[in-house]
């Protein structure tokens, strides 16, 4: 397993609207092993494969027993602090080629994303997701989540579709943090 460089916004690939995965042999699997440690490693709950490089609907998601009351703030050291005891045994799960069927329900959850660290906005989703996708084998799956899994999932399917999350503020809010997102950028790294 190799740790990958997830890619930081305003680059120009995660705006890509990904090509459906047709190979589910051993190099997609590699790939699935090479993103877990990558997110793992950037304690991220989610990570699209376009964070990586990597033009593919493919998505992974590891939330453990996390839910939506307990908010998750990637870089955050208490939100931190939580995942590791919810997390528990690493149960990544894979979402390749996903497609959300029906939604319902509205929640408003505070977001960040490990391709635009250092900055969160509280953004709206749909609570409830019927979704279709195909595992690692290529083998069709419909599942129902509801709550943080479902906006992970959302969170995840729009980089699939070129969005990263500022995208879905309004344009006072999405200005506001991507000013913040540059300063932060443009700030020295403490050695």
């Amino acid at each position: 397993m190799a740790l990958m460089n997830i890619v930081k916004y305003p680059d120009p690939i995660l705006r890509t609207k990904c090509a459906p995965v047709t190979e589910f042999g051993p190099e997609l699997k590699t790939l699935v092993k090479d993103m877990a440690e990558t997110m793992e490693e950037a304690r991220g709950i989610g990570l699209a494969a376009i964070q990586v490089a990597v033009d593919k609907r493919l998505l992974i998601v590891d939330i453990g027993e996390l839910t939506a009351d307990e908010e998750y703030l990637e870089g955050d050291a208490e939100s931190e602090r939580k995942l590791s005891e919810k997390r528990g045994q690493s149960n990544v799960e894979v979402f390749v080629n996903p497609v959300i069927l029906e939604s319902s329900g509205d929640i408003d959850y505070e977001e960040g994303c490990l391709s635009v660290p250092g900055v969160t906005a509280t953004v709206h989703r749909k609570r409830n997701l019927k979704l279709k996708y195909q595992d690692i084998e290529g083998n069709e799956h419909i599942i129902q989540t509801e709550g943080l899994k479902s906006i992970v999932l959302q969170h995840e399917m729009d980089h699939l579709d070129g969005i990263v999350f500022p995208d879905r503020l309004g344009p006072m809010q999405k200005m506001m943090i991507l000013n913040k997102y540059k300063k932060l950028q443009a700030e020295p790294v403490e050695s």
